[in-house]
């Protein structure tokens, strides 16, 4: 096997979506597959977002694709299973601890700074109304200030990205309360381009991002006559909304960015919730059909090795 002399720089960048997130796990599981390597010597830089943080920071600590997928479907029922009593007026729908025990043991207990596949996890400080970006210590690797985040677990990192308004409480990191970075970055597709030129020096012409979804709706609202929270909008399904609004904008302006050189895999899919756990095989069969129809698309998109 030979490596390609290749100047481009390659991100794989994973959105948020709940249980949904075995799509993109089975795609990697696929892809992995197909390479013979781990996913994590396939891209320069991986970006995720909530239950893309479990992925990408899988992927990240060599985590193999397949057993990530093994976690979602022997977990996401679990996790989403009991909701807790007096939730939504008064309590987050789940408790965190079954995904805290999940990420615990099944994760390497490895602190940000320990790894050195750049990787970012978005997360949101809602306590000033900020955004957060957990990286691991590539910074440090080029020479610059990188004080924060390593001695920070991923687990933590990951748990805090996790923190879905309404479905999860936020998570107290040192002086931040953290929330789903989904409620900025719920593509981080944006955010891996702005970090590859201006922290990694690239130039737009270099970046090649593949990018992996978790679903879209092909219809969310009908038109209704009352627009509560708790009537038309919903309070579960406006969540839902408003992360779709913010993959759809981050998709948008990536494409305008980068043109051919963001391929993005997104299905469209029914009016599943982040906590359902019932469409689990159908979105497995989803990834199949769609690894198999943009192989392609996926390996132009891949830093990988050829057969000489």
């Amino acid at each position: 096997m030979n490596m390609e002399n290749d100047e481009n720089f390659y991100v794989l960048a994973l959105d948020g979506g709940g249980a949904r997130g075995i799509y993109p796990a089975h795609i990697l599981a696929c892809l992995e597959r197909r390479l013979s390597m781990p996913i994590g010597n396939c891209f320069d830089l991986i970006a995720g977002t909530s239950t893309g943080s479990i992925i990408a920071g899988a992927a990240a600590a060599g985590v193999g694709m397949q057993t990530v997928v093994d976690l979602f479907e022997e977990n996401a029922r679990e996790i989403f299973g009991r909701k807790r009593f007096g939730w939504g007026m008064l309590r987050s729908k789940y408790a965190r601890q079954p995904l805290e025990r999940l990420v615990r043991e099944c994760l390497p207990s490895l602190r940000l700074g320990d790894i050195s596949t750049p990787l970012l996890i978005t997360s949101a400080d809602i306590s000033t109304g900020g955004v957060l970006v957990f990286k691991s210590r590539y910074l440090e690797d080029q020479g610059e200030n990188y004080v924060r985040d390593g001695k920070v677990l991923l687990g933590d990192a990951i748990l805090a990205s996790c923190a879905a308004p309404a479905f999860f409480d936020p998570i107290q990191l040192d002086e931040y309360l953290l929330a789903d970075g989904g409620l900025w970055a719920n593509n981080p597709s944006i955010l891996a381009v702005t970090e590859a030129v201006s922290k990694f020096r690239m130039s737009l012409a270099q970046v090649h991002i593949l990018s992996i979804g978790t679903g879209k709706p092909s219809l969310l609202y009908e038109r209704r006559r009352l627009w509560g929270i708790a009537t038309g909008w919903g309070r579960l399904k406006f969540v839902s909304y408003f992360l779709n609004l913010q993959s759809q904008a981050s998709t948008n302006m990536a494409r305008l960015l980068l043109e051919d050189r963001y391929f993005r895999l997104d299905p469209a899919i029914e009016d599943w919730s982040l906590d359902d756990a019932r469409p689990l095989k159908t979105l497995k069969a989803l990834a199949d059909r769609d690894f198999t129809q943009n192989i392609g698309e996926i390996m132009k998109r891949t830093k990988r090795t050829h057969a000489s």
